[in-house]
C-alpha cells in the first residue's frame, strides 16, 4: 500500500512534470504555428520583388523606345527632307563703293575635295575680274588655287590661317582697316566653315557683309542652314536681308552685285 505522504508526493511529481510536458509541447506548436504565420510574408517579400522587378524592366523599354524615336527624327532631319530646310529671303541687289571694299576668296585650294565646287569657278572668275577692274581688294586664303582664279602680283595671300575663322592668328583685321574697308564680300568653299565663320566675325569686327549665294556649295541642307544663320544668328542679325544693313549680313549673289563709280 505505501506510505500515503509519499504517495501524495508522487502524485504532486506527476501533475507538475505534465504541466512542465504541456508548456514545452504548447511553446512548440506556438513556434511552428509562428513559422507557418510568418510564410505568407516571405511569399509576399518574394512578390514584391518580382514586382520592382516588373517596374524596372517596363522602364527600360520605355527609354529604348524614346531612344529609337529621336533616332528616326534625327535621320528625318539629316536626309535633308525639305520641309526641314531654313526658309531664306531672296538675294538682293547691292550697290558698294570699291574703294572701301574687299572681296574674301577663302580656301578654294582645296576645290576639288568640295562637291560642286568646281561648278562655281567660272563664276567666282568672274566676279574677281569685275573686282579687279573696279580696284577692289583682293584676299585669298591658301594656295595653290585653281587656275580659274589665280592670284595676281600684289593680291594678298593670307598663309598661316588656321581653322575656319581667317581672322585668328592673322593679320587679316589690321589689314583691312589699314586699307579703309568697311565692306566685305565673302566667298568661299567650305559653306558651313570658312564662309560661315569668317563672315560671322566680319560682323562681330563691325564689317558690313555682303555673302555671294550663288557660290555656297555643300548639300542642299548647308546651301540653306548657312545664310540662314548669317541672316538669323547673333552679331549679323538681318532676319529681313535689308540690303548693306550696317555690320549686318545680306545674302546677295555674284550677278546683283555692282560697284559704284566712287
Amino acid at each position: 500500500m505505501g506510505d500515503p505522504c509519499m504517495r501524495r508526493s508522487r502524485s504532486g511529481i506527476g501533475g507538475t512534470g505534465a504541466a512542465a510536458i504541456g508548456i514545452v509541447v504548447g511553446l512548440l506548436i506556438g513556434v511552428a504555428g509562428g513559422y507557418v504565420l510568418s510564410a505568407p510574408a516571405a511569399t509576399q517579400t518574394t512578390s514584391t520583388q518580382t514586382t520592382t522587378t516588373t517596374v524596372a524592366a517596363s522602364t527600360v523599354t520605355a527609354v529604348s523606345t524614346t531612344t529609337a524615336t529621336t533616332t528616326i527624327t534625327m535621320t528625318g532631319s539629316q536626309s535633308g527632307s525639305n520641309s526641314s530646310f531654313p526658309t531664306l529671303p531672296a538675294p538682293v541687289a547691292v550697290t558698294v563703293n570699291p574703294k572701301t571694299t574687299a572681296l574674301l576668296v577663302l580656301d578654294y585650294s582645296y576645290c576639288s575635295r568640295m562637291a560642286g565646287c568646281n561648278a562655281t569657278l567660272p563664276i567666282v572668275s568672274a566676279m574677281l575680274n569685275r573686282s579687279r577692274a573696279a580696284g577692289v581688294l583682293i584676299i585669298f586664303t591658301t594656295l595653290p588655287v585653281p587656275p580659274p582664279l589665280t592670284n595676281q602680283t600684289g593680291e594678298t595671300v593670307i598663309t598661316n590661317a588656321t581653322g575656319p575663322d581667317k581672322y585668328y592668328n592673322t593679320s587679316l583685321q589690321s589689314m583691312l582697316q589699314s586699307h579703309g574697308i568697311t565692306t566685305v564680300i565673302v566667298a568661299g568653299i567650305a559653306a558651313n566653315g570658312a564662309l560661315l565663320y569668317t563672315a560671322q566675325e566680319s560682323c562681330v569686327r563691325h564689317f558690313t557683309v555682303v555673302v555671294l549665294a550663288d557660290t555656297i556649295t555643300g548639300t542642299p541642307y548647308v546651301q540653306s542652314y548657312v545664310p540662314y544663320q548669317l541672316l538669323n544668328g547673333p552679331g549679323c542679325s538681318n532676319a529681313n536681308n535689308a540690303p548693306l544693313a550696317a555690320n549686318k549680313a545680306t545674302l546677295s549673289s555674284t550677278t546683283l552685285v555692282t560697284y559704284s563709280s566712287g
